[in-house]
């Protein structure tokens, strides 16, 4: 029993060593982030900034399931009239992704053809040139564009958080991805490594199956959404998938090199029923129940709640 508890403690000691050389950059690693730069605060403010962007990712993916206590609108958003090529309609008219793009470039980007088509801008130039004041004003009663007012459906936290991470969280993914959905760089192997290690145990399983995002007759695995929409892909591994416990890159401080690495071998999943093994269909019913059913707030079935206390 000595012995174990000696073993136990050199153990400890050599991870915290690791550790703390990780966090210096001492240890493998890519020295190039996509995450915002650290501030001349403590680390407890710091923490608190890159929760509040993921949060503001979230909710740009999907406000009401990363709130508690919004309610969600069923009639389509005043803009939606200034289009007639997406075809959506009630909720998905008011998820920021659907006029803007998982790559931030709305019209210009991955949106600007197909069904998601609306012809409205993206927030990729906004993030550059406006302050996270002026960008807040956009999304309130005080912008211009009175029908971009979001203060009747969302609270001043959201708002702010949703600002902060269009200023502050919002990425070239051109310097990810190109335009035909290919990565820029990244390793698969160790994108393999990656997944293991974060994905695959309570979550997604050995082969990415273990949770479908869309139906019995069209599944949606992480291949799927890898190979098909690399964009949404990487959106989600950074921000963290609202209203249940997935972990966030932002976060985490994922680097450039990890996030590339990662959809790399997430490229390589299965993409549907017919490349999944018997064993690995098995297998996946963990996943599901590990992380679809297991929300933040237990019963709540949402995300991060109305504030940040």
């Amino acid at each position: 029993m000595k012995r174990m508890s000696i073993v136990f403690l050199a153990l400890m000691i050599f991870v915290t060593a690791a550790w703390s050389q990780m966090r210096e950059g001492k240890m493998g690693g890519s020295s190039q982030s996509i995450y915002p730069q650290t501030y001349s605060r403590t680390e407890n403010e710091i923490l608190e900034s890159l929760i509040r962007i993921s949060r503001g990712g979230q909710l740009y993916d999907d406000w009401w399931k990363t709130t508690t206590d919004t309610v969600k609108p069923e009639k389509d958003n005043a803009l939606w009239k200034e289009q007639s090529t997406n075809k959506r309609s009630g909720y998905d008219t008011y998820r920021c992704k659907e006029c803007h793009g998982w790559d931030y470039r709305g019209k210009d980007g991955a949106y600007g053809k197909g069904s998601h088509y609306t012809g409205f801008k993206g927030v990729y130039e906004a993030a550059q040139k406006l302050s996270v004041q002026e960008i807040e004003e956009i999304l309130s009663i005080k912008g211009a564009e009175k029908k971009h007012d979001f203060t009747k459906h969302a609270g001043n936290e959201e708002i702010a958080d949703l600002a902060l991470f269009i200023k502050k969280g919002v990425v070239d993914t051109t310097m990810l991805v190109n335009d035909k959905g290919l990565p820029t760089g990244g390793n698969e192997r160790t994108g393999s490594y990656i997944f293991r290690r974060n994905c695959t145990f309570m979550c997604h399983g050995p082969d990415g199956t273990g949770i479908n995002f869309g139906d019995p007759e069209e599944p949606e695995y992480v291949g799927t959404i890898a190979y098909e929409n690399p964009w949404e892909f990487i959106h989600k591994v950074r921000c963290g998938q609202p209203g249940t416990r997935m972990p966030s890159a932002i976060i985490n401080e994922w680097s450039e090199k990890e996030i590339l690495d990662l959809l790399n071998f997430a490229r390589t999943l299965p993409k549907n029923d017919s490349e999944i093994s018997q064993g690995s269909r098995y297998r996946g019913h963990m996943g599901r129940r590990g992380m679809m059913n297991r929300d933040y707030r237990p019963g709540s079935g949402r995300g991060f709640g109305p504030t940040m206390e």
